[in-house]
C-alpha cells in the first residue's frame, strides 16, 4: 500500500467541531469558521490542488463546500463511516485531526477518487425545503400524538394552535416547492414523469429529484444500491443465508416503500406493481413483494426519464 504522508487542515466550524481536511502540504488553520476558510483559500493559491477531501459532518461541512466550489478548487465530501472503516483496515484504531487526514488522503489515493459537482442552487434550495417538511410533518405528528392523551384546556388548545400554524407552514413550504420545480422546465418536465407513474406523488417525486439528480443517466443498479432497495447476500460456504437490504438513503428508500404500498393497494389487474407483488407473495413473505415493487419502481422510473416518456397506464380512480 502507497503510504503519503499528509498534515491536516483544521477548518474551525460554528459549533466546537474541527473537519480534517487531506492536503498533500502542512496547514494547521484555527480561526472560526469563514476566516480559516479564506486563509486556506489564500494558501493554496501558489500551489491549487487537485483534489481537496473533506467528511460530510451532518450539513456544517456546506458552507466550506460552497466556498471551494466558489473558487474553483476540486473537493468530494465523503462518508466518514466508510473512512472510518478503512483506517480499521489499515489497523489505524486511533483518531485524531492529524491522523484523520492522512487516513483521508490514504483513502483518496487508494480510491483514486474523482472531484465531485457541486448541485446547483435550485437543487440546493429543493433539498433543504424537502428537509424542513419532513422536519415539520415529524413535529405535527408529535403533537397530534400528545393531543390524543392530553387532557387540561390549556394544553389542548395550545397544542391545536400549535398544530395549525404547522400546517400553515407545511402549505407555504409546499407551495415554494411547487414554484421552484414549475420555473424550471427541465425540473418540471422530471416532475411530471415520475408522477405519471403509479403510486408516485408531489413527495415521491422531489425527494427522487433531489437525492437521486443521476436519475435517467446513470447506472440503474448503481441507483438501486444508493436506494437501499438491493437484497445483499449473507453466504459462507454451504450456508446460504437470507438476503436483505440495507445501507443506502434512507429518506429515498422511505419514500420507495409508500409508494410501492399505494401501487399495490390498486385493483387494475393490469397494473404491472401489484401483478408483481401478487406473484412474489404467493410463495414468499410481504415485505419481499414490496421491496421488489420498490426495485422496479426505480428502474421503470430511470428508463422513464432516459426515455423522456410518461407512463401509459395511468392510474386508475380507485387506487
Amino acid at each position: 500500500m502507497t503510504r503519503i504522508s499528509t498534515p491536516a487542515l483544521e477548518s474551525m466550524l460554528p459549533k466546537p467541531l474541527s473537519m480534517p481536511i487531506a492536503f498533500p502540504r502542512t496547514y494547521h488553520g484555527s480561526s472560526p469558521a469563514r476566516e480559516g476558510w479564506k486563509q486556506f483559500l489564500q494558501w493554496i493559491k501558489d500551489e491549487p490542488p487537485t483534489l481537496v477531501l473533506c467528511e460530510a459532518t451532518g450539513g456544517y461541512e456546506r458552507h466550506f463546500v460552497l466556498a471551494l466550489a466558489d473558487a474553483e478548487v476540486p473537493f468530494r465530501v465523503v462518508n466518514p463511516a466508510r473512512v472510518r472503516d478503512f483506517a480499521k483496515s489499515c489497523g489505524i484504531l486511533a483518531k485524531t485531526d492529524k491522523l484523520d487526514a492522512k487516513v483521508l488522503a490514504t483513502f483518496a489515493a487508494e480510491r483514486k477518487l474523482e472531484p465531485q459537482k457541486l448541485q446547483d442552487e435550485t437543487q440546493r434550495k429543493l433539498k433543504e425545503l424537502i428537509g424542513w417538511r419532513r422536519q415539520l410533518v415529524k413535529a405535527k405528528t408529535m403533537h397530534r400524538n400528545q393531543l390524543e392523551h392530553a387532557s387540561y384546556k390549556t394544553v389542548v388548545k395550545g397544542t391545536k394552535s400549535l398544530i395549525e400554524q404547522i400546517d400553515k407552514q407545511i402549505e407555504k413550504v409546499e407551495a415554494e416547492l411547487n414554484q421552484l420545480i414549475d420555473d424550471d422546465p427541465q425540473l418540471s418536465n422530471l416532475n411530471d414523469i415520475l408522477q405519471s407513474i403509479p403510486g408516485f406523488g408531489p413527495e415521491v417525486a422531489r425527494t427522487l429529484i433531489v437525492e437521486l439528480p443521476d436519475l435517467g443517466t446513470g447506472d440503474p443498479a448503481k441507483l438501486c444500491s444508493l436506494a437501499g432497495v438491493v437484497p445483499f447476500n449473507c453466504d459462507s460456504g454451504l450456508f446460504r443465508g437470507k438476503r436483505r437490504i440495507y445501507g443506502g438513503r434512507g429518506t429515498l428508500r422511505t419514500v420507495l416503500y409508500m409508494a410501492a404500498l399505494t401501487a399495490v393497494k390498486c385493483v387494475k389487474a393490469d397494473n404491472l406493481f401489484k401483478q408483481l407483488y401478487l406473484r412474489i407473495t404467493a410463495t414468499k413473505p410481504h415485505k419481499v413483494g414490496i421491496v421488489a415493487v420498490m426495485h422496479k419502481m426505480l428502474i421503470i422510473a430511470h428508463s422513464l426519464v432516459k426515455n423522456n416518456q410518461k407512463w401509459k397506464n395511468k392510474m386508475i380512480k380507485n387506487c
